[in-house]
Formats: structure tokens, sequence, C-alpha cells
């Protein structure tokens, strides 16, 4: 009995398994395997053979589904009669391989069983040759009226052996018989030729349809005809190309790759050398004074180019009152933008809004609102004199090279690290914008990430610009030089394929993600549906240095995790605690480490100082220092790991350190230039006209520990001018007491600091002590 292995259900399946006294337990697959390997060594009937010789392997198959029910009493009659009168007949090519021309046939199935080592050249009478090696197993369908003749049809065919001892060739392998005309009619695909040099390729057959060819054979015997048909049927079948791949995928004895892990995780170069204690030092790592120099040049040249093309404005435009910008302006500018990350507001003028409702005074006192607009309006970062049409990124290739470079050079990631997309918000016009529906901004610059698992530091970033780059390409690229020390890869589907992984293990590196369909995987995988799998249950295959897995619906690829079930605690619907559940290895080790780019994207996402801009270079430039803030971010907490200072604190702590110092010395300034106009009284001594100034209570200038105590001098304490007793000397707290919680007051202050101190060893520690509240 044979049947259709393909189109059995499963319970039919289970039931031919427990007829043949077979094991009937796994996956569909495992016994649609398992069912159709017992067929292959079951012998075939006569019937079945001569049944076999009228149509090809999978109308056999089809036919013999339910043949208890008698269905091949036509080829068993047919049996009894000799070949002439039963319609069968053999290839006769005599001795110069011509095909003899005589009346047609509609159709004639030609068997082929050939060597190895031989060709098949088939030739049309007007000389058109086609040629094909003779292990190749597809089906030709050649379609030819039979009303063309021997003209139109195929009416030679050579045989070239290339073995000189076996001299019969393929002339006595061939076999011909009537095939019915219902079977396996196909229709021409849209857009073909009509011709008769039609072709139609069927995979994995090895029978070829002859349509219009002559006929009316010699006969020859039928004992040898279907012995060679049964071998033929027994040596190759649709099956053949699976039976190849079981060989090179195996289902059990996989063994992990493991390489030594060589590199030293956490800071390192310029990073591993600071110490300090100033959110804004860490900073500084990415955001140099030299790229703000390069800035500002950029900024300077482009508004001269600006007034330059425009020599008639408005004649009361604010960029009239334009000046060059410097570097500490820059730094005040971009204080102010980290300012707007956690003090929202709908337009950038309110923030210098008036309004005791919602002024914010810091804005106004650091810097004005007129020149921040300025400043914004003629912001840039390339020369547009010596643009590179070729090079989508110029408008911020500098800064955009300089800061990679940079996170490249200030951290070493740990062992696990993985790829994924960050997106950048953007819905104007540019030539490499990018629609996910899947991702929360769907509308963006897409740029390729690769992080550190652990910590979520940024390693590299390409922005995607639409260019032909094939996947190797960007994965490799991303990697930089992190290869060949151990790191262990996490990608999603976008990324991994089999071919990937044998690349990557090429390079000392091991990977871990989803796998997609098609992407080099067992044919069994495509097999298995998604619900057919149970909760605890798993489908694997490996070959030697590759492990596929198929739980839950999704294929998932390792080359460094064991096979096997790890119990982990999941959140339960309709519970409030959680429960146990199994979990392959890998899938529990890809859900722990493939969130690095999601922990740097949601991070991002809480403080974003990025502004409504019409120029996507600006915005983009923005999105980059935010990138800066979170891995400056990240250093300053492997630095000082007692230390749990979150990302909003750390930003806080830099825009007092760009903001607030610059105030304060602007202050200190502006006091000189009073004292240098100030009148001096009948005494001859100096006055000041509103007394000594104040420093802010809690921030402490940079210059206290500068280490030049020469420039530190302490004064008296001077009244204003309209003090109720001038004569009498004022006095302060002093800044070191009011810290170790003593309320004493003094009469003299630090010029330099603008800050009230003893004299002695309060003067002395303020300027020499980091942390100063604490007393010796």
């Amino acid at each position: 009995m044979s049947c259709d292995v393909m189109k059995l259900k499963l319970n039919e399946l289970k039931g031919e398994l427990q007829r043949r006294g077979l094991n009937a337990t796994g996956l569909k697959a495992d016994l649609m395997q398992r069912l159709q390997m017992a067929l292959e060594k079951e012998p075939l009937t006569d019937s079945q053979a001569e049944a076999f010789a009228g149509s090809d392997s999978n109308a056999l198959l089809q036919d013999n589904k339910c043949s208890d029910s008698g269905s091949y009493s036509k080829e068993a009659e047919a049996e009894s009669k000799p070949a002439s009168e039963s319609g069968r007949s053999v290839l006769d090519f005599g001795a110069d391989g011509i095909l003899p021309t005589t009346a047609a046939v509609d159709k004639v199935v030609v068997k082929l069983e050939p060597n190895e080592e031989e060709h098949v050249s088939i030739r049309r009478g007007r000389g058109t040759a086609v040629s094909w090696p003779a292990e190749i197993e597809e089906d030709l369908t050649i379609k030819g009226g039979p009303e063309m003749g021997a003209e139109a049809g195929w009416d030679t065919i050579v045989s070239e052996p290339n073995n000189e001892q076996d001299g019969r060739g393929l002339a006595e392998q061939l076999k011909a018989q009537p095939e019915r005309s219902e079977q396996y009619s196909r229709k021409r695909r849209h857009g073909e030729s009509r011709g008769h040099n039609h072709f139609e390729r069927h995979e994995k057959r090895r029978s070829y349809i002859l349509q219009g060819s002559p006929s009316s054979w010699d006969s020859a015997e039928e004992s040898d005809s279907s012995s060679t048909l049964v071998d033929s049927l027994n040596k190759d079948h649709m099956w053949s190309s699976m039976d190849e791949e079981v060989s090179s995928w195996h289902e059990a004895g996989w063994q992990p790759n493991r390489f030594f892990f060589t590199a030293t995780p956490g800071p390192r170069s310029a990073a591993a050398e600071l110490d300090s204690n100033q959110p804004a030092d860490f900073l500084e790592l990415f955001i140099t004074d030299e790229l703000l120099q390069h800035i500002a040049d950029q900024t300077n040249l482009h508004a001269t180019q600006c007034f330059l093309s425009q020599s008639e404005g408005l004649p009361n435009s604010r960029s009239h009152a334009w000046k060059p910008v410097s570097v500490a302006e820059l730094k005040t500018f971009f204080g102010l933008t980290f300012l707007t990350s956690y003090i929202k507001k709908p337009s950038v003028s309110l923030y210098w809004s008036m309004d005791e409702i919602d002024a914010t005074p810091h804005f106004g006192q650091t810097m004005p609102r007129n020149r921040f607009q300025t400043i914004w309006k003629f912001l840039h970062y390339n020369d547009n004199t010596s643009q590179d049409d070729g090079d989508k990124m110029y408008k911020v290739r500098p800064v955009l090279d300089y800061i990679v470079e940079k996170f490249k050079e200030m951290y070493q990631p740990g062992q696990n690290i993985c790829i994924d997309e960050g997106m950048m918000q953007w819905k104007g016009r540019v030539s490499f914008r990018v629609y996910n529906p899947k991702k929360p901004v769907k509308y963006g610059i897409k740029s390729y990430i690769l992080c550190d698992s652990a910590s979520g530091y940024c390693f590299n970033m390409q922005p995607d610009v639409k260019e032909a780059r094939t996947t190797s390409d960007i994965v490799f690229s991303l990697l930089d030089r992190l290869p060949g020390h151990g790191y262990t890869l996490y990608m999603d589907d976008s990324y991994n394929s089999v071919a990937m992984c044998e690349l990557l293990l090429g390079a000392e590196t091991n990977v871990c993600g989803i796998l997609r369909k098609n992407r080099g995987e067992p044919r069994i995988f495509r097999m298995v549906r998604k619900n057919e799998l149970r909760l605890e249950e798993k489908l694997v295959r490996h070959n030697k240095r590759v492990m596929v897995v198929a739980w839950q619906g999704k294929r998932f690829v390792s080359t460094c995790h064991q096979d096997r079930m790890q119990k982990v605690e999941v959140s339960q619907k309709g519970h409030k605690d959680k429960g146990p559940k199994l979990k392959p290895e890998c899938v529990v080790a890809y859900h722990s480490s493939m969130n690095g780019v999601d922990k740097l994207d949601q991070s991002i996402a809480y403080y974003p100082f990025v502004r409504r801009s019409l120029n996507w270079s600006k915005k983009f430039v923005a999105y980059l220092f935010q990138l800066c803030m979170f891995n400056a971010h990240v250093i300053y907490s492997a630095k000082h790991p007692e230390e749990c200072i979150t990302l909003l604190e750390f930003m806080r702590s830099v825009v007092k350190s760009w903001t607030v110092k610059r105030n304060v010395l602007a202050q200190v300034k502006k006091e000189e230039e009073e004292r240098a106009v100030a009148r001096v009284n009948s005494c001859g001594d100096w006055e000041d006209i509103r007394g000594s100034k104040r420093a802010p209570h809690r921030i402490d200038p940079d210059s206290r520990l500068d280490g030049q105590l020469g420039k530190h001098t302490l004064e008296y304490l001077k009244p204003a001018a309209k003090s109720v007793n001038p004569a009498r000397t004022p006095g302060r707290r002093c800044r070191v007491c009011a810290r170790r919680g003593l309320r004493r007051d003094t009469r003299m202050w630090c010029v330099s600091c603008c800050v009230p101190l003893h004299p002695g060893e309060c003067f002395t520690a303020y300027h020499t002590k980091q942390n100063y509240s604490v007393s010796v």
C-alpha cells in the first residue's frame, strides 16, 4: 500500500505508522519523514510499477492513496497483455542515435536515469541545442502541437557518455509510455512566450514530458522496463533533497561554540584617566572645545555668506546685530538648549517671558532672547560652498564622524552586544526618510546602532541613507574593532541568517537572535505550523556550528547556548504574582540582552531637547548630542558606582556648569567694570556704589580649585551707598562654616569667587579641598 504523505492528516499519519509497527509520537514533520522513509523501504508491486511507467512519481503517489479499493484494475489488466497491446513502447535510438519520425501521439512520458558522468543534449531540427548536467532534478515540459511534425518536434536525442567503457549511454535507459492528458496540465504564466519552445520547470523530479513528439516506437521486453522503473523510484524521489538536508542537520549532539572573552569592558583612553566628579567634564569628553570651535567657525562663515548673498535685508532685522559667536557662548547656548529638555514650553520665546505666572528668569539672566534666536538661525556644521552631492549626510558629516569616533574611543562594551535600529522623528522632505509602522516613531531618519546590552552605551551608529549595502557590510562595519575578542552579538530577524552566523563565527563572534523564514534553516522548520508545538515543546536542529530552534511560532538561531529549557518567572494573565515557565536557553538570553538599543531610546525619550525645525541637520545634531549626554552618564556611573545619580540629575548638573558658571563670571566682570568708573571719596579710598556682590548660595565657581591661591585675595565687605549706617562694616555667613552646620558671620570675602570666608582655615579649605564641608 502506498499513500501521498504530504496530504495525510495527523491522525492518518499516526495510523499508517502504527499499522507498520513504527513509533507514532512526535511532530507532524517528523511523522511525515518517518513514514516516507518506511515507504521507500517497501518494495513496489508490479501494478504500482506499471502505474509509475504511465505517470511521474507524484502522480503515482496521488493515485496510490486508495489502492485497496481497486483503483489499479486497469493497470493490472494491462499487465497481462503484451507490450504492443498495452500501449507501451521502448525508445530505440539505433546506431546513429536518431529518433524515428513516424506518426505522432498526444503525450509520451520519458523516464531518465542517467549516469553521474553523462550529459544529455536535445537538438531541434533547426539546429537549436539545449544541454544540462545529468544529475539535475527538474522537469522540462516541451510544448508543441502534433501538427508541427518532425520539423517542429524534438526529433534528435544524442547521448554523450564521458566513460568509454559504458558504451550504452542513455538510450537503453529511456522508457516511454502514453500519459493521460488530464494529469498535471498547467497554464502558461502571464507574459510568457506561447511558442513551441515554451518550458515549465518543476522542482525535484526526473521526468521529462515531451508533447507533440514522434511516437510508434519499437517494443522491448516488459520485465526489464519494469525493473528499471522500480529501481529508479527507490533511488530518486521527491524526498531526495530532504535526505541530503538530514545528512547536514542533526537533532542531537549539539555542542556550543566557546570563545574566550579577551576585552576589558569599561571606560578607556581619556575617559579612564579622567579624575573628576563634575558631570560636565564627562560630557566634554564627546562635545569637546575642538568640536565647538569647528561649529563656531562654520556658524560665523554661514552668517557671513548669508549677509553677502542678501545685501538688502529688512532694516529692523535682528541679523544686523550679529556678532561672531565664540566657544564659551556656544556652551551657554547649548546649556540652555539642554535645559529645555525638562522645562517644557510650547515656544522658545516663552522661556524669556517676564510674566510672573510662567517666568523662568534663568534664561534671561544667562543670554538675551534675540541673541539665542540669532545663533539658532545661523547655526551650521559644514561649508555649503564645497558640498559633495554624493554624500547625503554632508551637512552634518564632520560632527557625525567626530562624535562616533569618540563613542568608539572612550568605552569598551561588555561581552553581550546588540544591533538594532534607532529613529529620529522627521516628517519633512529628505530623500532618506523612512516609514516604519512597527516603531513608536514611524516617520524619520533611521540609524543602525550597536549598543552594549548591559548599560545601553552607544558604541557605533550609522544613518541609513538608502544606499545599496549588504547585510554583512552593515553588521561588520558596526562591529568595527570588536571582532576577534569573543563577543556575543544579539540581532533580530532583519540581520540574522545561517550564512551570517557562519561569517561571524569566522570572526570569533557568537550570534543569537530571531530567524526569518527561508534564511538557511532546515526545511522541516517550514513545515511546522504556528500552533503545532506545545507550550513547553521545541524543535531543534544543528549543523555542528549553528543551532536553529523553533518555539512558540518563532525561529531562533544561536551558536553559543545549550540545547535545554530554562525556568523563568513570568507575569500571568489574571494573576498578580509571577509564575514559572520553561523557555529555551537561547530565548531567555535573547530577551535579556537584546534591549540595549531600547534602553538608549527610552532614556533619551524622557528628556528630549530636539526642537522643531525646518532644517534636518540642526535636529540631527541635537539627536547626536542626546546620545552624547547618555553615553557620558554611562561613563560617569561606571567611574562613580557609589553615586546613584539619575540621567536627570546628570543633565541638571551639566546645565549649571555650562550656564550658571558663566553667569557668575559675567557678574564678576560687570562688577570690575563698575569699579573702574567708581568715584573716589574725599579720603581717597575706593567706594562701591552698590556694595559687595553676592555669589549664588548653592553653587561654587570652578575657579576656586585652580591651584593659584595668589589670585584669591580676602578683602573687607563694603556697605552699599544707601545703607542706613555706612560706617558699619556688614557681616555675612561664611560659606565653609555654613556647609559645616555652623552659623558664624564674617566681614571678609574672596574677591575672585565672590564668597564670604573666614581668613585662615576656612579660606584654605575652600580653595584646596573638593569637599570642604567635612572638617578635619
